[in-house]
């Protein structure tokens, strides 16, 4: 059944011919969303006429997008036909960089992991990398067994600030080399497949927005913990990203004047303070690095009551405090997620330490859920995430989609029949 929240997810509808497009999109994603669903329903969601949802529908059959899933029964008169999502319409591959470690998904349009793959990192070189991911995608296609020309796209999670699938800044390979360069265009000259590449707070919360929280809540700011610390903002069920790309990067928030320095130059940054790399700082002692220290080195100190990180949780917590307590003020969000790579024992101490949060600015007596939430898949959400990414960016108005969809490469590309049925071409145009 349908509720509130449900029909206002949905993408509008019209009943102009020349957007006959759009109504496909709008169609397949509240079927995506709500199904099984009857097309009375879909045409009180949309708007359309039930005829109309009809013809849609039937288009939507054809293209291999939906399925009649039953009768609904149980209600007065003639039972309804439901529809549903049918899973095996296409597929979309996922991948990750991460620090010293790459892993890849490919998935189908309901997010079950058909093939999976993750290794460790030794490139450093741009290319190499590239090289690296492309590799991943075209084993996982292999693997996989699924046609080329069913993979919707390929997403791909970074930690960095991205404009037009061109790197402009690294925050974890740190390297002269990756400014400005062209990841999307070599990703599609290595596996002939449309990619889109974005930053990896953003792609953890367009993955939440599909197959966690979002699923309840609307509108989220997603803590993404990886060495740092970074931001993704889903606004009315759809990924802001700012002017630039660059929204969401809390890492930089200001949150002691006269702190730490940070490599942006700033001092006080929330980075220096709540992150992998904060925590690990803490115990590295004279010999090594922060980033020598492995997870599993930070997960024993925890269990184990360490006193070194328990004063890191502390302090960690005051200030991630002031960082909630100012994203609230500006953004009122339904809540706020916290997930990405730190391990589920910081995570809940973490959380723990932050609890209470400093009083909201807003009344909230209308909403049951907690101002801070875990990620429902914070583990696997760099590469799920990314695979999310395809579907997400199809499902978007023209204007908020254009720099992702920007053609990168002259790479001959399979047309997709699935897609062309949603009125993409197979460079997405």
């Amino acid at each position: 059944m349908l509720n509130s929240m449900d029909r206002e997810s949905s993408l509008p509808g019209t009943n102009l011919t020349q957007t006959k497009a759009l109504n496909r999109r709008a169609v397949f994603d509240a079927v995506r969303r709500n199904g099984p669903i009857t097309r009375m329903e879909l045409a009180q969601m949309i708007g359309l006429t039930v005829q109309a949802i009809s013809n849609i529908a039937s288009e939507l059959e054809m293209a291999g997008l939906i399925r009649q899933q039953g009768k609904r029964v149980g209600q007065r008169g003639q039972p309804a036909v439901e529809l549903s999502l049918d899973a095996e319409g296409g597929y979309t591959i996922g991948l990750s960089l991460a620090y010293r470690r790459v892993s890849g998904v490919l998935v189908d349009l309901a997010g079950n992991v058909i093939a999976s793959e993750s290794r460790d990192l030794v490139e450093r070189e741009p290319r190499l990398i590239a090289e690296a991911l492309g590799s991943l995608a075209n084993r996982l296609l292999k693997t996989s067994g699924i046609a080329r020309e069913k993979i919707w796209g390929i997403g791909c999670s970074v930690p960095g600030t991205v404009e037009n699938g061109t790197f402009w800044y690294d925050k974890v390979q740190e390297a002269d080399e990756w400014s400005k360069f062209p990841l999307v265009a070599k990703l599609e000259e290595l596996t002939g497949i449309k990619a889109f590449v974005e930053n990896d707070a953003t792609v953890a919360a367009i993955g939440e927005g599909l197959y966690g929280v979002g699923r309840v809540a609307r509108s989220f700011f997603y803590l993404h913990f990886n060495l740092g610390i970074g931001g993704g903002l889903i606004i009315d069920g759809h990924p802001y990203r700012g002017a630039f790309g660059g929204a969401g990067e809390i890492g930089h928030m200001i949150v002691k004047p006269g702190g730490r320095l940070c490599p942006c130059g700033s001092r006080g940054c929330l980075e220096q303070y709540v992150s992998l790399y904060a925590a690990a700082e803490t115990i590295c002692g004279p010999t090594r690095t922060p980033d020598e220290v492995p997870t599993e080195e930070l997960v024993a100190c925890s269990r184990s009551g360490d006193a070194r990180l328990s004063a890191w949780q502390q302090e960690a917590g005051q200030y991630l405090r002031i960082a909630i307590r100012n994203v609230e003020a500006m953004f009122d969000p339904d809540t706020i997620v916290i997930g990405g790579g730190l391990p589920t024992e910081l995570l809940d101490g973490l959380i723990a330490a932050t609890t209470p949060l400093l009083p909201s600015m807003t009344h909230r007596h209308s909403s049951s859920r907690p101002r801070l939430m875990p990620a429902e898949h914070a583990a696997e959400m760099p590469a799920l995430g990314a695979a999310a990414l395809p579907i997400a960016i199809a499902m978007l108005p023209a204007s908020s989609s254009a720099s992702w969809r920007a053609t990168a490469t002259k790479t001959p590309m399979a047309t997709n029949p699935a897609l062309a049925a949603l009125g993409f071409d197979s460079v997405w145009q």
